[in-house]
């Protein structure tokens, strides 16, 4: 087999104008350090109790095709004590496949309804709290999605994130 850069750059009949390599030589001992730079600006400081974690607890759910009449899409047990903003600002939805008409779900905390996900024939979509102001969730609590009691054989890979401040 011949050598590439000899082949690769150089024609029939022609030589390496490169010459022999020299004798590696000895590496020698390392030198002493240069001078050391400026030490680098502070990070900034998280909220207080997170640890310069980002300050919000997020949890979700996503259903495919043949939700059920009645069927328990989530039921989340918190795990970090936060607060869902007011009419559940900070949280979002979507919906792959639309449903024939209006589809409701119901949201709710401890088996106590909360408020609704709403998802139009459209694909419009809305959350919508049935309590006035922010929803605190204490460590432990459950948050649920129920589907409606008319099943919808149409509507799937409904999607939800809940955002919680911490």
């Amino acid at each position: 087999m011949a050598d590439f850069p000899k082949t690769s750059f150089y024609g029939e009949g022609q030589t390496d104008l490169r010459g022999p390599k020299g004798d590696k030589g000895d590496p020698g001992a390392q030198g002493d350090l240069g001078p050391r730079g400026p030490q680098g600006f502070d990070g900034t400081k998280g909220e207080p109790g997170t640890n310069g974690r980002n300050a919000v607890y997020r949890f979700g759910m996503f259903a495919v095709q043949g939700i059920q009449a009645g069927e328990i899409l989530m039921d989340h047990i918190v795990g970090q004590a936060c607060t869902l903003g007011q009419n559940f600002t900070g949280s979002v939805a979507s919906c792959g496949t639309a449903p024939r008409e209006i589809w409701t779900a119901t949201i709710g905390l401890n088996d106590t309804p909360i408020g609704t996900l709403v998802i139009w024939p459209d694909l419009t979509i809305i959350l919508a709290a049935s309590v006035a102001g922010p929803i605190p969730l204490a460590f432990g609590e459950v948050v649920s999605l129920t589907a409606p009691e008319d099943p919808d054989d149409l509507i799937g890979r409904v999607r939800i994130t809940f955002t919680g401040e911490l």
